[in-house]
């Protein structure tokens, strides 16, 4: 296992100094305005069952709202700013026995990254970037709700590079040293504070046609050092990968399939997956050039 650990960091920096990989696609560094991107999806999801049928099964349906925005701005010829936020919400209703409706979260995400990367010319740029997580609301055993909770701050020091940057296709990673803040009422203990290693790399392409694409981000923290009596470290880095297929059948209807993979070993020994599959209204409003 500890060989295993070791090669982790080792694949990682190769990955940021093969010079092979820096050849497809280079912004400008000149100051230029912002290009933002905005979209809204609602998805729906339904599953119809009669009163005799035989089985667990139930008759459901699920609607999800997602509100996503990204924008960005070379500041200065050093300097650029880039701003990527999510914003999820959806609930789910099954019909029981006795045809009442049980109505539950079946979506709640709330994610803002914020990044300042120092475009100096080098193979790799220096960044510092912030991360908030969250979700709208939880609630505890008594069914109490407590807005914006859990919520989670990573604060990131480190390099980054962005090896292809255009229409069809970008990917970017990001390594450094990290520190994170929990808080969670609902939790014992309810906050939480440790220190680390962070990397995360996003990948986007389109899939043959400008009406399909591919995104996928992977999300690996190695906490190191806890700030807290008893604060456990875990053996290895928690994961978070999320993986969307996206098609759009007409200016408006599309369809996505969402597969997400969580591991934390302090909180099970094996990964934790999710995948919904939907159908609905998809709006983009894209504005500015690329600088």
């Amino acid at each position: 296992m500890k060989t295993c650990h070791a090669a982790i960091p080792i694949l990682v920096l190769a990955l940021l100094v093969n010079p092979a990989l820096a050849q497809d696609g280079e912004q400008s560094n000149e100051p230029g305005p912002w290009v933002q991107k905005v979209g809204v999806e609602l998805m729906f999801n339904q599953g119809f069952y009669t009163t005799n049928w035989q089985g667990d099964e139930k008759t459901s349906g699920s609607l999800t709202a997602t509100l996503g925005h990204t924008a960005q701005k070379q500041l200065a010829r050093p300097l650029r700013f880039e701003h990527d936020m999510e914003l999820a919400f959806g609930e789910q209703a099954t019909r029981q026995e006795d045809d009442t409706w049980d109505v539950s979260k079946s979506e709640d995400k709330i994610r803002l990254d914020e990044l300042l990367r120092f475009t100096l010319g080098f193979w790799v740029d220096p960044l510092a970037s912030v991360q908030l997580k969250s979700q709208f609301f939880s609630t505890d055993t008594s069914d109490k709700m407590h807005w914006l909770n859990p919520l989670q701050l990573l604060e990131t020091v480190g390099v980054g590079r962005r090896f292809f940057d255009r229409e069809a296709r970008t990917l970017t990673s990001e390594l450094g040293a990290a520190a994170r803040q929990l808080w969670d009422v609902t939790a014992e203990p309810d906050q939480v504070a440790d220190a680390g290693v962070s990397w995360i790399t996003a990948f986007r392409s389109i899939l043959g046609s400008p009406n399909a694409e591919y995104k996928t981000r992977l999300t690996l923290y190695k906490p190191l050092v806890a700030f807290q009596t008893g604060g456990e470290l875990g053996t290895l880095p928690e994961v978070d990968w999320e993986n969307a297929v996206s098609a759009r059948f007409t200016k408006a209807l599309s369809g996505k399939l969402y597969v997400q993979m969580l591991y934390d070993d302090k909180t099970d020994e094996t990964p934790r997956l999710k995948q919904t599959l939907g159908l609905g209204l998809s709006l983009a409003w894209p504005s500015g050039e690329e600088s």
